[in-house]
């Protein structure tokens, strides 16, 4: 017993690919003045230089689309920490790094700090369902050109799990590789164990950061995997149906794909789907409306026709606290999502007001909505065994299953989910505890939080000093140059 979901048919996605072909043929997409630009030139794409805008042949693109793998490896730091993207799982990440914070001590709105990002990594990783790493905060209060890295180094400090990331400019990039060669002993076992991978994210419409491209370009040709990451706003910066958001998505993917591509033949491409629209009446961006879910979820089965692996946000709320509306956008969308089949979702463990807000209690409910759709969506084993007609014959009218050795085995297999943040108490039980589900994830945060501070880093202190030094020499390098 599995669910099986179709959001598409076979028409509808040839027919958002032509259309985004056809678009990027005859409009093109705008790269700027990047290095990639002369790169596409060598490849067969019309390019205006003073405009900065290649018009890309369907043949170009076709070509070295072909040339990326659909399995992508992200490593951890051991196997047992790896996740591979090969179509046979959903695998859940955080993502949003935004600037806020609500503070669950006391219930306030303030920046991020270097602390946040720590701890919120320490409780992201103590969840079993999420596979992959993203800071889920900036850490604002750290001054200068280190600021780019300090998220990167609390990741990877607090967390063994594999880690996305963000390198933007070229100046990056030599210290960027210099992490990935100490984080993975040797710049070869990084290509074979790509511990981070990164994501270039597109300026709809139909435009693409050029000093963000160059660096996703050389990162990308040390085998560093590239999440291709556009974010159409229906009736904003994409067209108002869903089909024609979906289809600007498709063809931001497939130019700035192709322009990496060029630039670095066969990389481990991501199509992202961030794909959200402006809501009409309250004029303001929304990534949990329903009709995102359906975008997200035609973006999966289309980049799985063209033969890539699919980021897709899910677990997206707008709400601003920990509620109501948190629970029901985040879950509904995310069944969807997870259901259509994405490789990766994200778009909001722990986060709130679209990725906007950090909260660490929510960390711990999203995962647990995270765990409950992967059990909706996983294999149910319908036999004559599990059907357990003996015991049924056996027992008869007793209804004494309880006793029974295989109740006690198969609930332990995990037959049955067992919440550990919403409550299934009685009412007197449920009053006596006097907690509600924010309360009871408040607490898990503090356990889990004091677990990491006895036990300390996982990295070794000689590799964060030696991760350190590196930052330290690249942040006053970048800001004696006027770079940062």
């Amino acid at each position: 017993m599995r669910a099986r979901v179709q959001w598409t048919t076979h028409a509808e996605r040839e027919l958002v690919i032509d259309e985004a072909l056809g678009l990027l043929e005859r409009v093109g997409m705008r790269f700027g003045t990047c290095q990639t630009l002369e790169a596409l030139v060598q490849a067969g794409a019309r390019v205006d230089r003073a405009a900065g805008v290649a018009r890309l042949p369907r043949e170009l693109v076709t070509r070295v689309l072909a040339q990326c793998p659909r399995d992508v490896p992200l490593a951890g730091a051991t196997p047992a920490d790896d996740c591979l993207l090969d179509g046979k799982g959903v695998h859940f990440v955080p993502s949003g790094s935004p600037t806020q914070t609500l503070d669950f001590e006391t219930g306030e709105y303030r920046l991020g700090t270097l602390e946040d990002v720590r701890r919120s990594t320490i409780v992201a990783d103590a969840m079993p369902v999420v596979d992959v790493m993203w800071p889920l905060v900036t850490a604002t209060d750290v001054p200068g050109a280190r600021h780019i890295f300090a998220d990167l180094l609390a990741g990877v400090s607090w967390s063994a799990k594999h880690l996305q990331y963000d390198v933007t400019a070229m100046w990056q990039v030599e210290p960027m590789v210099r992490l990935m060669e100490i984080l993975c002993g040797g710049l070869d076992e990084f290509r074979r164990r790509p511990r981070i991978s990164f994501v270039c994210c597109s300026t709809s419409p139909l435009a693409v950061d050029s000093a963000l491209l160059d660096a996703s370009v050389a990162v990308a040709r040390y085998g560093a995997p590239i999440v291709v990451y556009p974010m159409p706003i229906a009736g904003a910066t994409a067209p108002v149906t869903i089909a024609g958001t979906v289809a600007m998505d498709v063809a931001e993917f497939l130019g700035v794909a192709t322009a990496i591509g060029v630039g670095a033949p066969g990389a481990r491409l991501i199509l992202g789907a961030g794909t959200s629209l402006l809501d009409m009446r309250a004029t303001t961006y929304s990534l949990a409306a329903l009709e995102t879910a359906l975008m997200a979820a035609a973006c999966v089965e289309i980049g799985h026709h063209l033969g890539v692996p699919v980021l897709a946000p899910g677990l997206s709320s707008d709400a601003k606290y920990g509620g109501f509306q948190a629970g029901f956008e985040k879950a509904l969308k995310g069944l969807v999502v997870a259901s259509s089949g994405a490789d990766l979702i994200t778009g909001g463990i722990g986060l709130l007001s679209g990725a906007n807000i950090m909260s660490l209690p929510q960390i711990v409910m999203d995962a647990e909505v995270a765990t409950m759709i992967r059990r909706l969506l996983a294999d149910t084993e319908i036999s004559a065994q599990t059907i357990m007609e003996d015991a049924m014959e056996r027992l008869s009218f007793s209804g004494d299953y309880l006793r029974e050795k295989e109740t006690r085995l198969r609930v332990r297999a995990g037959e049955h989910f067992m919440p550990t943040v919403a409550s299934r108490l009685s009412l007197e039980m449920w009053q006596k505890a006097g907690r509600d589900e924010l309360a009871v994830a408040g607490e898990k945060v503090r356990e889990i939080v004091a677990a990491a501070d006895a036990r300390g880093p996982v990295l070794p202190a000689e590799t964060v000093a030696e991760l350190e030094a590196v930052v330290s020499e690249a942040a006053a390098d970048a800001e004696a140059r006027g770079l940062a």
